[in-house]
């Protein structure tokens, strides 16, 4: 089995996880803040339950969860509580994912967490707009210099990283574009607000297909190789009135494969600014080249 390495994204983590159980294969840009802006969740703006039926029937189920998946990587700020569950051959692997992130303000309070086999890291998030703090801990995490908790560096390093976009910590949404068959069903509140209900089933690699030009991100969100690619893709979405999800889970259905696990998310906070955290202590805080470049490392 290959060495967990500690990434600041919580997919790629997947990634590396879920190849090494399942195929032993090899494993594998940030949004332009200019283009999207964050949704209206307001009251006033939010529709009524038959609002929402109308707008879907409207629309179809195939158009629906279209326009679902691109509001929700259009989303700038939220609320995350993600948690998936794995079971791999006889691996058992785990992976979380909470707080909050404002991509435009590159404000970031966000924990990471995997677990595989016995063995755990856990990475921390920081970032008030001006500097970024990262801390790292667990088995076989790099150790940080001078006994010291975080590494710093400023936050436009943080926001130019490969591994700080919504896709990162919420690819797994993409699956919805292989919902052209999804049932509807009842509305349910969320977050405050009506969401619209859908289900449905569809073979992984149909889901990777219907991606389109998201493939690569949907693959790297929730990566089966090798035999694991027959499985079935059991999905249940919530989706707000302004089409960003708010609650997705899916359950990995490998029939007579040594596969299976849940995929769980919730989006809350939609839209809305996000409280920078405070930062760390000064004595907390690596510093020197050695330090930079772990900073360096990890959001490489």
């Amino acid at each position: 089995m290959r060495r967990t390495t500690t990434r600041l994204s919580a997919l790629a983590l997947t990634v590396t996880l879920v190849s090494a159980g399942c195929s032993g294969g090899d494993d594998e840009g940030s949004d332009d803040p200019s283009s999207s802006s964050a949704p209206d969740t307001s009251p006033a703006a939010t529709p009524s339950p038959e609002d929402i039926s109308a707008a879907v029937d409207d629309r179809g189920a195939d158009q629906a969860l279209e326009d679902a998946v691109d509001a929700t990587l259009a989303n700038r700020a939220f609320t995350i509580a993600f948690e998936a569950q794995l079971e791999i051959q006889d691996q058992q692997l785990g992976l979380t994912a909470e707080g909050s992130v404002d991509y435009d303000a590159t404000i970031a309070d966000v924990r990471l967490g995997v677990e595989q086999s016995g063995q755990s890291q856990d990475v921390e998030i920081l970032a008030d707009g001006g500097t970024a703090w990262v801390a790292v801990a667990g088995d076989q995490a790099p150790e940080v210099p001078d006994g010291a908790t975080y590494v710093s560096g400023d936050a436009s390093a943080l926001a130019e990283s490969a591994s700080f976009s919504p896709e990162d910590l919420i690819g797994v949404a993409i699956v919805l574009r292989a919902g052209d068959d999804a049932e509807a069903g009842e509305p349910e509140e969320v977050d405050g607000v009506e969401a619209a209900t859908w289900s449905f089933t569809v073979p992984y690699e149909d889901a990777v297909a219907a991606a389109g030009e998201d493939a690569e991100a949907f693959q790297s969100a929730l990566s089966l190789t090798g035999g694991a690619t027959a499985s079935d893709l059991l999905v249940e979405a919530a989706v707000g009135p302004d089409d960003v999800v708010r609650r997705l889970t899916i359950s990995i259905d490998g029939g007579d494969l040594p596969v299976g696990g849940t995929y769980d998310l919730e989006l809350s906070d939609v839209g809305q600014p996000v409280e920078p955290p405070e930062a760390p202590a000064d004595d907390d805080i690596a510093t020197g080249p050695e330090a930079e470049a772990l900073f360096a490392q990890l959001l490489g």
